[in-house]
């Protein structure tokens, strides 16, 4: 009888001894969880601690990642390392601990569980739900775990379901400051790069500082930057890279990043090894593409990184499209110059008074366009009974032109000098044209020779409009002896004309700016107006001259003026 209750005392305390090992365990497991915020070191304790006291051959936790159900393997004992990250989708997890023999149905979950021989499975409960599972291997021997383990992992799982909740929520504080100082870090490289980007207009500069910044802040090896050209991309900058892209490649219609290993048509940016085409945009148009290769860490670009060269890009494309309409302003400005220049020069070499002879009216004006055309007039005394009364149209524009007009002027002044007759003068006049020019410059030119004694009109007619020499009658005559246009053949013969002259005889003298002069509707003013109009009855040169213009720029209407408008009136009183 002793002896029964001698036994019965010593199970007391063994009982008690071993629930206080279990509660010192768990004070210990509590301790441990608690005394780290490192999600690691908590995943570590959860398996080293009860494996260590049980002497359980293999463990387990998987975290969830997701709504979804997925469960990813976190942390492991007693298996392969490279089991971690394994992903095990759970629609139905459990909520108490189970033994996996005591699962009747077949579960996905219960044959992962059982591929990595794990016996025990414990839910890992918050009060935000369930975030993880616990998995223990059998015992060391092959002993099976007694209710009172049970009971001590599933406290075990209580406390480290706080623990673990605690971790994670720390875990992504971390990772949220990671990405907010990453963030600050990027922001702070765009304000830097931005205000070197924005203290200077020269393109080589800008794509320099974009690629370095690209390289340094993403720490890459290879970059490049193309530019929009017409339709096509012209490559600006290369770093890295020992072959140039194809540039013909249509790019313009990019608006998002794009991989080039995930789409066929790009795959000479892969094979140059660039992992990611950036569009460079402004006014939602993409006017360059910023390639960059892979990361020297082999980690690929994430949603913040590709936000950060989005960023850089569009900030970059907007100082490149400034430094284009710098290099616009300057050409323009430069244009402008070119064509102030030509219109000094061209109105240089028109007379600025015309001569007055007695029994004779002459009125000429010369209307410029937008732009410097090469018409040229000229009326000038050869002596006290001869003048000269001329009239040309140089082909092109601007200074060129100009400049030709000038040619023209020089030679023509020369040549009345020496005194050599009309004929052989235009002959010298086209041959120094020739000479002087290339094969598409070209002058329409008329002269005539005004003998204000005998009151002729000696002419040749080098390709131009012909003039109309009007009669006291109405009757109207052009005048189209002479010869080819002056600069297309070299020792060409001229023929000239004498006209004698009666009161009442009008000359109009033009260039195409009149006839060719077009109205709204694309409807050109032509011959048959302007004939009509000089043979209307006005009292002088002056008035006749001030009727053609003002009616040619009543035809045009709204529409601009496309070329000069030279015009000279010649009345016999």
């Amino acid at each position: 009888m002793v002896k029964s209750h001698e036994k019965k005392g010593n199970d007391s305390i063994r009982q008690l001894d071993e629930r206080l090992l279990e509660l010192s365990s768990l004070f210990e497991i509590s301790r441990s969880l608690t005394a780290s915020l490192s999600i690691h070191s908590i995943l570590e304790n959860i398996l080293r601690i009860p494996m260590g006291h049980m002497l359980i051959s293999r463990g387990v936790v998987l975290i969830k990642k997701d709504p979804e159900g997925d469960y990813v393997l976190e942390e492991l004992k007693g298996l392969p390392r490279n089991l971690i990250g394994k992903t095990l989708t759970m629609d139905n997890p459990p909520s108490r601990a189970l033994l996996l023999k005591d699962i009747k149905d077949p579960d996905d979950w219960a044959e992962f569980f059982r591929e990595f021989n794990i016996e025990l499975v414990l839910p890992l409960n918050s009060s935000q739900g369930a975030i993880g599972i616990i998995g223990f291997g059998e015992k060391i021997g092959a002993q099976k775990f007694t209710e009172r383990e049970l009971e001590f992992l599933d406290s075990l799982s209580n406390i480290a379901a706080s623990a673990v909740s605690n971790g994670i929520m720390v875990e992504e504080i971390r990772r949220v400051n990671r990405n907010l100082d990453r963030k600050v870090q990027q922001l702070n490289t765009i304000f830097d790069i931005s205000r070197e980007l924005n203290i200077t207009l020269d393109k080589k500069k800008i794509v320099s500082l974009l690629s370095f910044a690209v390289m340094g802040e993403l720490i890459v090896n290879k970059c490049m930057v193309l530019m929009r050209k017409n339709q096509e991309m012209e490559l600006l900058v290369s770093k890295g890279l020992d072959a140039e892209i194809d540039s013909g490649l249509s790019l313009c219609e990019i608006a998002e990043p794009v991989f080039p290993d995930e789409s066929p048509r790009f795959r000479s940016f892969h094979d140059l090894g660039l992992k990611v085409l950036v569009p460079m945009r402004i006014h939602d148009e993409t006017r360059g593409i910023l390639a960059v290769g892979p990361k020297l860490s082999g980690v690929p670009f994430d949603e913040a990184e590709k936000e950060f060269l989005k960023t850089l890009g569009n900030q970059a494309m907007t100082s490149l499209e400034n430094a284009r309409l710098f290099e616009e302003a300057l050409e323009k400005q430069r244009m402008e110059e070119e064509l102030n220049l030509a219109r000094s020069i061209q109105q240089g070499l028109l007379p600025s008074e015309l001569p007055q002879v007695t029994g004779f009216q002459i009125a000429a004006q010369n209307i410029p366009s937008r732009e410097i055309g090469g018409d040229y007039f000229d009326v000038f005394r050869i002596d006290e009974d001869r003048l000269v009364v001329a009239i040309a149209d140089v082909s092109g524009k601007g200074a060129g032109a100009a400049l030709l007009m000038a040619n023209l002027q020089a030679g023509l002044h020369a040549f009345v000098l020496t005194g050599i007759g009309l004929q052989e003068m235009v002959t010298r006049i086209n041959d120094l044209i020739f000479q002087n020019t290339a094969l598409d410059k070209f002058i329409t030119f008329f002269i005539g020779i005004l003998d204000v004694k005998e009151r002729t009109l000696s002419y040749c007619n080098a390709g131009h409009n012909p003039p109309y020499q009007v009669t006291k009658k109405g009757d109207i005559r052009e005048l189209m002896t002479g010869g080819i246009i002056l600069g297309m053949l070299q020792n060409v013969t001229y023929e000239t004309a004498t006209l004698s002259l009666e009161s009442g005889d009008r000359f109009v003298m033009y260039t195409d700016g009149i006839t060719e002069a077009m109205n709204e509707n694309e409807e050109e003013f032509g011959e048959e107006r302007l004939q009509s109009l000089i043979r209307s009855d006005t009292k002088d040169a002056a008035s006749m001259l001030k009727r053609i213009i003002e009616a040619v720029q009543s035809f045009g209407g709204g529409a601009p003026q496309s070329d000069d408008i030279t015009l000279v009136v010649l009345d016999i009183l």
